[in-house]
């Protein structure tokens, strides 16, 4: 099954197949920009196969990684597009990506036209709300190990894809940072397994 299917599974077969006729299947090259810092927030991808990092780059030129995005998830400016302004943030393609990209007028229209697509979207919405809050909530809150630590446990499978310049980013610490963390909870569960 496509993530596509998956995506739409819930929906009534009229709805899922509006929603089939509305996303045309683009590759996205490892490397490339899908939306950069600036631009409207003028369509919305479903990622069928790859990965994706939302990051903002500040006037430093210090680059802040706040999500990523693989199989099954929608990736788009979402924030700008409620908002009607230029992304304030980048979404790049960490591997060579194929998506399903929907114009976003034509989206926005298949959604408050459709009860099925906006109960779908508010569904998303609500987990991308919660999200947030966790990451917020981990940014002001957790040290970096603990950052470090909750991400790993909550995307094991995601890090593995992931160059550790990447993961550095989304925790919030330099590459040398984060080696030094990794070096310091191999220590530590080194000596708990000597110890046990």
């Amino acid at each position: 099954m496509s993530e596509f299917e998956r995506f739409v599974g819930e929906l009534s077969a009229a709805e899922a197949e509006r929603g089939r006729r509305l996303f045309r299947a683009v590759r996205v090259e490892r490397g490339e920009l899908f939306v950069r810092q600036g631009d409207p927030p003028n369509r919305v991808a479903l990622v069928e196969r790859g990965l994706f990092r939302l990051f903002g780059t500040d006037e430093g030129g210090n680059e802040r990684t706040l999500a990523f995005r693989a199989e099954g998830e929608l990736v788009c400016a979402y924030s700008a597009a409620l908002r009607q302004e230029p992304s304030r943030i980048a979404i790049e393609a960490l591997e060579t990506s194929d998506v399903l990209v929907a114009e976003r007028p034509a989206y926005d229209v298949l959604v408050a036209e459709s009860p099925g697509w906006q109960q779908l979207i508010a569904k998303l919405t609500e987990e991308l709300y919660l999200r947030l809050d966790q990451r917020q909530r981990e940014l002001l809150l957790d040290d970096a190990s603990t950052r470090y630590q909750r991400f790993v446990a909550d995307h094991g499978e995601l890090a593995a894809r992931l160059t550790q310049r990447h993961i550095a980013a989304y925790v919030g610490v330099t590459p040398e940072a984060l080696s030094r963390i990794r070096r310091r909870l191999i220590s530590i569960n080194d000596s708990g397994s000597r110890a046990a």
